[in-house]
C-alpha cells in the first residue's frame, strides 16, 4: 500500500468531516432559525443540519479511519485523525460555558457524559473500522490478513461499554447522576 503524503492521509479526511461539523454547526445554530419554525423550510433546514453535525462529530471516524488507513497513514495518525472532530468540539462547547463556569467546573464539564461517549465511540468505530479494513485488504489479495486481533475488539467493546453506561444504563441516568455527584463532591 502506497503511503501518501500527511496533507492526503490526515489533514484531508479530517478537514472533510470538520467542514461538516463547521457548515452545519452555523447552519443549525444562525440560520435555521431565521427561516422561522412556521416555514416550510425551517424545521428541514434545521434537522438535516443538526443530524449532519451528529454525524459529523459522533461518527466521523468511521469516515476518517479507512479513508486513513489506505492512504497509509500510521496508527497513531489515524487515531489522532479520527479524535480532532469530538475533541475540536468538546473545546468549543468548554469555551462556551466558560461564560458561566470558573475554570474548574468548565474542566469538569469537558468530561461530561455526551464527550465521553463521543471520544468512546470513536474508538469503537476505529477498531470496527481496523477489522474492515484489514479484511478489504485481505480481499484485495495482498497477502493473509489477521482480520481478529486484541486491540480493534477491545476498541470495540470499551465503545460498546460506553454506550451502555453512558446512554442505554437506565437511559443515561444512572451515569448523569454519578456525573452530578462527582460535581457536588468538587464544587459544592
Amino acid at each position: 500500500m502506497e503511503q501518501k503524503s500527511f496533507s492526503q492521509r490526515f489533514i484531508l479526511p479530517v478537514a472533510i468531516v470538520l467542514a461538516a461539523m463547521i457548515v452545519s454547526g452555523v447552519i443549525y445554530l444562525h440560520l435555521a432559525w431565521r427561516l422561522g419554525s412556521g416555514s416550510f423550510l425551517g424545521p428541514i433546514v434545521s434537522t438535516v443540519s443538526a443530524c449532519l453535525f451528529f454525524a459529523s462529530v459522533g461518527f466521523g471516524a468511521l469516515y476518517i479511519y479507512p479513508t486513513s488507513y489506505f492512504r497509509g497513514a500510521s496508527i497513531a495518525e489515524r487515531i489522532a485523525a479520527c479524535l480532532v472532530a469530538p475533541v475540536i468540539w468538546n473545546l468549543k462547547e468548554m469555551v462556551r460555558v466558560s461564560e458561566f463556569f470558573t475554570f474548574g467546573e468548565m474542566l469538569y464539564h469537558g468530561a461530561n457524559t455526551v464527550f465521553l461517549l463521543a471520544i468512546f465511540g470513536a474508538f469503537g468505530q476505529m477498531g470496527l473500522s481496523e477489522m474492515i479494513c484489514r479484511w478489504r485488504l485481505g480481499k484485495r489479495g495482498d497477502g493473509p490478513v489477521k482480520i481478529f486481533s486484541p486491540t480493534p475488539v477491545i476498541a470495540i467493546c470499551a465503545g460498546l461499554a460506553a454506550l451502555y453506561i453512558c446512554l442505554l444504563w437506565g437511559f443515561g441516568v444512572h451515569f448523569f447522576y454519578i456525573y452530578i455527584d462527582g460535581y457536588k463532591a468538587i464544587f459544592a
